[in-house]
């Protein structure tokens, strides 16, 4: 099977300062990641060898195990297949990151290495289950890199992986924060999902970013579709403004649709190479029970895949693209023209009831939360005993 933890092994070994072997093993990976790329690796490397735990018919999820779908195409072309035996097999095509394609995609060796085949290996597969996993494992203990450089060294997207850090949960509850005050738009509404509104007339879907145009997303294009009539389809065959009970009803959809996932109460692996996601909390409290739930094969550790603070910080987006007060503020004009700044005054003080009636609606769900309260009877309760 492709690796490369020997190389990384002698670097780590070696003795050298560890700004020179972080520096060398990002070299290396960019080296790897540049040679895989460009088919320089020998195909053969790419081999994978699982084990059968029990007959290919038998699994209930084969469907998303490659093993088990190169043992049913064995099956069929009239080959013995039993459980205990070994699959060779490679990674072909795009999975595009969905297990089931990659399972859909592997083939056996024999097939792959055939003078006139045209499969070749999934490359960014073997980066991403392959490669990525163990090198973060083998680095974690290092300073100067994380799982986010690998990812990069490799030529991988870094918005999959995030910084764990050590202690999991534990440590994340106890991490200090910078008052909320102090905390930039940009950077507090950097991970929320963007208000999608849908223009009844063409049925268009365009991200509504409000007055100031500032979108969590830097992929989105930005769109001025605020007028002095209301909010405007971007669609130029079309330019019809959406009626304020549209927009309201849409904004109550996308807040129920949130509420809904919070209340769904996902957990996730923090694994990369697991990614497991599951609604049931194990009895092993936050440890993860691995891909096929025996509590083994996997050392990551499960939290919740949205928290409240992400839940208090999507309705603050909300509420930040209907208040019109804000837009007099410096971090939001920041950069702005002159003649663009007094537009925008402009356009606040024409929409300032309609806008305040979407505010509102917003409002009444922040309400609701209870991020927002300091119960002081039960902080002081201590005070309160004698």
């Amino acid at each position: 099977m492709l690796t490369c933890s020997s190389e990384l092994l002698n670097f780590l070994l070696s003795g050298e300062d560890p700004e020179v072997v972080v520096e060398k093993i990002h070299n290396h990976l960019r080296e790897l990641s540049k040679q895989m790329r460009e088919y320089a690796v020998p195909t053969r490397k790419y081999t994978i060898y699982t084990q059968l735990g029990k007959n290919p018919k038998e699994y209930p999820n084969g469907n998303s195990m490659p093993s088990v779908q190169v043992a049913l195409k064995l099956l069929a072309k009239g080959k013995h297949v039993k459980a205990k035996d070994v699959m060779s097999f490679i990674i072909t095509g795009e999975s595009s990151g969905s297990q089931e394609n990659a399972a859909k995609n592997a083939y056996p060796v024999d097939e792959v290495l055939k003078a006139d085949s045209e499969l070749k290996p999934d490359i960014d597969y073997y980066l991403h289950k392959q490669i990525l996993p163990p090198v973060e494992r083998l680095c974690a203990p290092i300073s100067g890199t994380n799982i986010t450089l690998l990812a990069a060294c490799l030529g991988l997207d870094t918005s999959k992986y995030r910084v764990n850090t050590a202690s999991g949960g534990a440590q994340q509850e106890t991490e200090i924060h910078p008052l909320e005050s102090q905390i930039a738009d940009s950077e507090r509404f950097k991970e929320c999902t963007p208000l999608w509104l849908r223009c009844r007339s063409c049925k268009t879907t365009f991200p509504f970013q409000g007055l100031s145009s500032i979108t969590p997303s830097a992929s989105l294009p930005a769109l001025q579709t605020v007028t002095h009539d209301g909010v405007k389809c971007p669609n130029t065959t079309c330019g019809t403004t959406l009626p304020t009970i549209s927009i309201v009803a849409q904004l109550e959809s996308s807040i129920r649709q949130l509420q809904a996932s919070y209340y769904a109460g996902h957990l996730i692996c923090d694994d990369a190479q697991c990614a497991n996601r599951t609604r049931q909390m194990s009895v092993y409290g936050s440890r993860c029970l691995g891909p096929k739930g025996l509590a083994k094969d996997c050392l990551g550790k499960m939290a919740y895949e949205i928290k409240e603070r992400d839940v208090w910080n999507q309705l603050l987006y909300f509420q930040s693209l209907f208040d019109v007060d804000r837009v007099a503020k410096e971090d939001v004009v920041k950069g702005e023209e002159e003649a663009a700044r007094e537009k925008m005054k402009v356009l606040a003080e024409v929409n300032r009831e309609r806008f305040g009636t979407l505010k509102g609606v917003v409002e009444r769900w922040l309400e609701r939360n209870g991020r927002q309260w300091v119960q002081m009877d039960s902080l002081f309760a201590f005070a309160m005993k004698a």
